[in-house]
């Protein structure tokens, strides 16, 4: 078994095919990881770092084979939670270069589908996301929304608040990957930080708070109560941020 390290990224992908292909070396598995349990037949190996011409030369042949869309669907796949993202962007992006096509309709493909499927549920996510993210306003105005997402979806998120929030200050926090989109109002950057938030409510967002518990209370029916169906269409994963549904006083 022949697997090849390489970096979660665009730049990480294109070192990785352009190493398979000028090796003749078809890995079995693509990982980030620096420590792989495999058999006593596996081989580890770490793809270099190559310089910005032979990545221009995969990213036009990639480019030239399946439109500019491929080089965005790519970057969507490898925000995906999922282990194997990384394995799957390779295989996708292998099979276009060798078939010299664009394979994303091709689902008799075995590389397409698990590709596509990656895409569907970083923008599914996302989409779901911009109902479910609440934000707090601070003392000093600052509006702050924790959330922990399956997938690393802040920078596609932070465009939609950023034009609903006009020239609101926000931070949006991903605390599952540490991650942060900060906006002062115009625009806005990521960050990975390891601080921990110290946020204070003003006073409003105490009231706000207080009124968003009282009405879910008074509409909730104890004897309709329905779990299942409350879990399907408000998960866990977004609940527990969610100042109506909070268990704790702020």
């Amino acid at each position: 078994m022949t697997i090849l390290k390489t970096r979660k990224s665009l730049d990480g992908i294109l070192d990785a095919l352009f190493y398979s292909f000028t090796k003749g070396i078809i890995p079995d598995n693509v990982t980030t990881l620096s420590v792989y349990q495999m058999d006593f037949t596996s081989v580890i190996i770490n793809v270099p770092k190559f310089n910005e011409k032979d990545r221009l030369r995969v990213k036009s042949a990639l480019v030239k084979y399946s439109g500019e869309d491929i080089i965005n669907d790519v970057n969507l796949c490898l925000l995906s939670g999922d282990e194997k993202a990384l394995k799957y962007a390779f295989d996708y992006t292998r099979a276009t270069l060798n078939r010299k096509t664009n394979c994303i309709c091709d689902i008799s493909n075995p590389f397409v589908a698990p590709f596509r499927y990656c895409i569907k549920n970083v923008l599914d996510e996302r989409h779901r996301a911009t109902g479910f993210i609440r934000f707090r306003e601070s003392e000093n105005g600052v509006l702050y929304a924790p959330f922990s997402p399956d997938n690393d979806i802040v920078g596609l998120v932070a465009p939609h608040f950023l034009r609903r929030l006009g020239t609101t200050p926000f931070i949006l926090h991903d605390v599952k990957r540490n991650k942060v989109a900060i906006s002062d109002g115009n625009t806005f950057h990521t960050l990975t930080t390891e601080k921990i938030a110290n946020f204070t409510p003003s006073e409003n967002e105490r009231f706000c708070v207080s009124l968003w518990q009282k009405y879910y209370n008074s509409v909730n029916i104890e004897s309709r109560k329905n779990t299942r169906q409350q879990n399907n269409f408000m998960p866990k994963r977004y609940r527990k941020f969610m100042p109506e549904t909070w268990e704790t006083d702020v």
